[in-house]
């Protein structure tokens, strides 16, 4: 079974090709051919081994799952789930309909609503395949529960927050409930807190424990197959480090000017 799974791991990508790679490395001659292969085989092997994922998230994911005290006295006026993406042109539904993080956030906001009956905004996007769309219906008539509002243009995670910020205080709402991915949190809170919204984060779609600060953490060692590479896993390597990034940009932008416009590049483009 163990040689099974090596075997597997090794014939398919990103296995493949580490094996390839390795392969070319004692193939070419020259130094900087060998430099160039090294480098691209240590940065693919890192980013697709569960233990380096594991320490990416644990990075990102800053804000810790809410517990049912806090959830509780939160003191918010409103839930704000922001959009992920969609599973365009789903033939199984007959159309449009929302994608494994955009459910999550979905479910989670749904979750938060029935425990503490506060109204839903969901924030997602413009164009023919927003996100916003496909929860409002995902949340209405699949979950059964209503939104209060829509912001349907919105094209990143700064404009979710400030063409959301005026519909929450035309209602009266200034501490909200945010949920997201972990990973997306930090960029979020940051995003909302700047329109002048208070923000409790609510963090759904964890890749590393929910529940314990971050550097308490430790990525599982006790499982040998944490150290064999995985396509999935290289995934999550992407997304961590494409928010860790996000992060870095906002803090630039925010230092070379009072009022940012952070949609300028596609950094809150979902991965």
């Amino acid at each position: 079974m163990v040689a099974y799974t090596v075997l597997k791991q090794l014939l398919l990508p990103p296995g493949l090709l580490l094996v390839l790679l390795a392969l070319a490395f004692f193939l070419v001659r020259g130094t900087l051919g060998r430099l160039v292969l090294f480098v691209a085989w240590s940065l693919l092997l890192v980013m697709s081994v569960p233990l380096f994922a594991a320490m990416l998230a644990q990075a990102a994911e800053r804000y810790p799952a809410l517990t049912p005290t806090e959830i509780r006295h939160s003191d918010a006026g409103a839930i704000v789930v922001l959009g992920a993406g969609v599973y365009a042109g789903a033939p199984e539904y007959g159309g449009d309909t929302v994608d494994v993080r955009s459910m999550a956030r979905s479910r989670y906001a749904a979750w938060l609503h029935r425990q503490t009956g506060l109204p839903i905004y969901v924030t997602g996007g413009a164009g023919s395949q927003a996100p916003g769309p496909a929860m409002q219906r995902f949340l209405e008539q699949e979950l059964d529960v209503p939104v209060a509002a829509l912001e349907a243009e919105s094209r990143n995670t700064w404009e979710n927050a400030t063409r959301t910020a005026p519909l929450l205080q035309a209602a009266g709402v200034h501490r909200v409930l945010l949920v997201t991915d972990a990973l997306h949190m930090p960029r979020s809170v940051e995003a909302f807190e700047r329109t002048g919204i208070e923000v409790v984060p609510a963090p759904t779609y964890f890749l590393s424990s929910g529940r314990r600060p971050a550097h308490a953490l430790r990525p599982p060692t006790e499982d040998w197959r944490n150290w064999l590479p995985q396509a999935k896993v290289w995934c999550a390597s992407f997304y961590a480090i494409h928010e860790l990034v996000g992060g870095l940009y906002y803090d630039l932008r925010a230092g070379l000017s009072e009022q940012p416009q952070y949609g300028t590049l596609d950094i809150d483009r979902a991965p």
